[in-house]
């Protein structure tokens, strides 16, 4: 599952949410080649989601330099492994959607695979059918990785740390020859644990979030405190509290999908083709700072790499008038790649939906062990932008260390150590 680690941009500006008229969505040709300068990028913000535009506007701590460019690369599919086709096509049909006394909707007879086809997203409830299929994205049995987070301030004070992660999947895998990881923990679907590394004074810190088998249920939240030689459980009800320190929130972490899913309603907007930076698998030049805009602002440079054109879903997912109130966003817009259901831009706003954040996977694609396919969107740069508090947080991940499956030390897939409350009591010894 992707689940997001610390960091990312910040900016100044308070926009109000648009409108997505049919005007807006009137998008010029970009061919292969194209190059989107200080000089030419109105022309284009059609691709671009509303945190990228804010960038190029240059009103906010994290603006472009009067130099910068998007040069447009080849648009380059990385499929999914093929037994991940094979589980949808056995289990079509199966997964129903249900409406509950919320207003919402949740899922019943999911096994594994994409739960439902593009067929179904006109219909009157296609948009809660489509935001299922964003939620149960492929992701593999297992997953260890280490992460490099820089937290930035508007005077461009940095504070870096270091940790590593551990993704483990307790229900509704694919992967040939692994089980569901379901021995342990029974009744949830995926434990995400993050311990830090670096720097000395954070050491062994070691946030913990399981995500229930039931979508409508809130995610359970630990951390274990060095200081306190103790693990602590938090609020499950407090989505909206900083995770890890970052300008994520709880409500952020799980592919862009907000907890318990029943609590909100789902809009979709005219599909739209859209700018995504996709590096080649391995390419080390995403991980080296100085192909970035950096300081002040984590964007690519073309020295990283171009940017390919994706055919995506839009989703607004607004939290039910009835659970609204004290909630922290009034909006949450998804940029869902059509061909993944992996997020790919986040456009989050305020209460008052007025432009707040924004969320964005500047990743490329792994080869999953075993498979002629990838896992996407998951090695690389992300970034969660405060537009309104001017700050950020950057994270790299999976720099010199990204295992998937049998990859996976031994040691990682201790499920007792790294997905249950039990494991955190380990942490220092």
């Amino acid at each position: 599952m992707r689940l997001v680690i610390a960091a990312i941009t910040a900016a100044v500006c308070l926009m109000v949410m648009p409108a997505w008229g049919a005007e807006q969505l009137q998008q010029p040709p970009l061919p292969v080649g194209t190059k989107i300068t200080m000089q030419n990028w109105q022309k284009y913000q059609s691709y671009m989601p509303q945190g990228i535009i804010e960038m190029w506007k240059g009103t906010h701590p994290w603006k472009l330099p009067p130099d910068a460019v998007m040069e447009v690369g080849p648009n380059i599919e990385y499929r999914n492994p093929k037994w991940w086709y094979d589980a949808t096509e056995k289990y079509k049909g199966q997964t129903q959607l249900v409406k509950m006394d919320t207003g919402g909707y949740t899922v019943r007879g999911y096994v594994t695979g994409i739960p439902f086809s593009p067929t179904e997203f006109d219909g009157p409830d296609g948009a809660y059918k489509l935001l299922y299929d964003e939620y149960y994205y492929y992701h593999p049995a297992l997953n260890y990785y280490v992460s490099d987070g820089n937290e930035v301030d508007r005077y461009l004070n940095v504070s870096t740390s270091l940790s590593f992660q551990v993704g483990t999947l307790l229900g509704h895998g694919s992967d040939p020859g692994w089980p569901p990881f379901s021995d342990v923990m029974k009744g949830y679907f995926y434990a995400y644990y993050d311990e830090l590394v670096a720097p000395e004074q954070t050491k062994y810190t070691a946030p913990l979030e399981l995500v229930y088998d039931d979508p409508n249920k809130l995610p359970e939240s630990y951390v274990f405190l060095p200081s306190l030689r103790r693990a602590l459980r938090l609020s499950s009800g407090a989505r909206c509290a900083p995770y890890a320190g970052s300008d994520y929130v709880g409500d952020d972490v799980l592919n862009g999908i907000p907890n318990p899913t029943g609590w909100f309603s789902v809009t979709r907007l005219p599909d739209r083709k859209i700018l995504v930076f996709r590096p080649e698998p391995g390419d080390m030049k995403q991980f080296d700072k100085r192909n970035f805009y950096w300081p002040p602002t984590p964007f690519p440079k073309p020295s990283a790499g171009k940017w390919m054109v994706r055919d995506v879903y839009v989703l607004d997912i607004k939290r039910l008038p009835q659970y609204s109130s004290g909630y922290c966003y009034g909006n949450r817009r998804n940029y869902v790649d059509k061909a993944t259901y992996n997020i790919i831009y986040g456009d989050l706003y305020d209460a008052s939906l007025k432009f707040w954040k924004s969320l964005a996977f500047l990743e490329s694609a792994e080869k999953v062990p075993h498979s002629d396919g990838y896992l996407m969107d998951v090695r690389g740069n992300n970034w969660m932008i405060d537009m309104q508090g001017e700050h950020l947080s950057w994270a790299i991940t999976g720099r010199d260390t990204f295992l998937l499956d049998d990859q996976v030390p031994a040691q990682y897939r201790d499920q007792k150590r790294f997905a249950s409350p039990a494991g955190l009591a380990d942490v220092m010894r």
